[in-house]
């Protein structure tokens, strides 16, 4: 697994790669947008510089650029603290518009192509899996889906930001009697959990981001949600009001 320090990226590769402003990282920060625990101060040839979890700070950015244009910013840090309700469902175009769809991961999953609507603890095993796809085998997959399925939505999930928890793929080589084999164990744990040093930590997922993933999906389909209805509203009061009219017209005429 890559050490901390190659997990990190600099604030200048941060603004340089999103096309953000100085300005605007640090308006989201004091919003609450960006966790103050992803800024972190390392010492350089230069000086102090500014760094932060790159599998982390790029795609919140992203989510955020895409998002600002229908949410105010205090709404989008409301959605990204707020907790998830676990007994809420998830559209199955809301999966489609957040690049979710892979049938072999919808499978793993128990995900079905015609429901509408997907149970929010499948949905989350959705945002993990997909995290995991390039690292892990085939059975490493559905191993994180019988350790989400032992853990239970209802327990892990309000459980996610209160205490940090991310999900670690994890392997170790064991030999007896001249044979060797690999053995892979799933873990869900605060970050920073240490492990057995002969345990190789192939891959962490932190369980918040996919949550705020899912969040943030709920947010933009309200909007659109509550834009058409609003619309909807428009055209029929427009509809009464030129009845309305046409009416006092006839009167007139009368």
């Amino acid at each position: 697994m890559p050490s901390e320090e190659e997990n990190l990226i600099s604030k200048k590769e941060v603004l340089s790669q999103t096309g953000i402003s100085y300005g605007q990282l640090y308006r989201w920060k004091r919003k609450g947008l960006i966790p103050e625990e992803w800024f972190i101060r390392r010492s350089t040839f230069t000086g102090q510089e500014t760094f932060f979890p790159r599998d982390k700070i790029i795609p919140r950015i992203e989510q955020i650029k895409r998002m600002k244009e229908e949410h105010p910013l205090d709404d989008l840090a409301e959605l990204i603290t707020r907790k998830v309700d676990e007994k809420l469902e998830v559209a199955f175009s809301r999966l489609r518009d957040l690049g979710w769809l892979d049938e072999r991961l919808l499978g793993i999953c128990g995900i079905q192509q015609e429901e509408e609507r997907v149970p929010m603890a499948d949905a989350f095993c959705l945002g993990i899996v997909r995290r995991l796809q390039r690292t892990a085998r085939e059975e490493e997959l559905e191993l994180v889906k019988r350790t989400l399925e032992e853990a239970g939505a209802g327990e892990l999930i309000p459980r996610v930001r209160e205490e940090g928890l991310q999900l670690y793929l994890l392997r170790k080589r064991i030999a007896a009697g001249g044979l060797s084999a690999q053995i892979s164990a799933v873990v869900i744990a605060p970050a920073g959990a240490l492990f057995d040093p002969e345990l190789e930590v192939i891959k962490a997922v932190d369980l918040r981001v996919v949550l705020d993933e899912i969040k943030l999906g709920f947010g933009a389909s309200k909007v659109r949600t509550l834009r058409k209805q609003l619309r909807e509203e428009a055209a029929r009061l427009k509809k009464q009001e030129l009845k309305r009219l046409k009416e006092e017209m006839h009167k007139e005429e009368g």
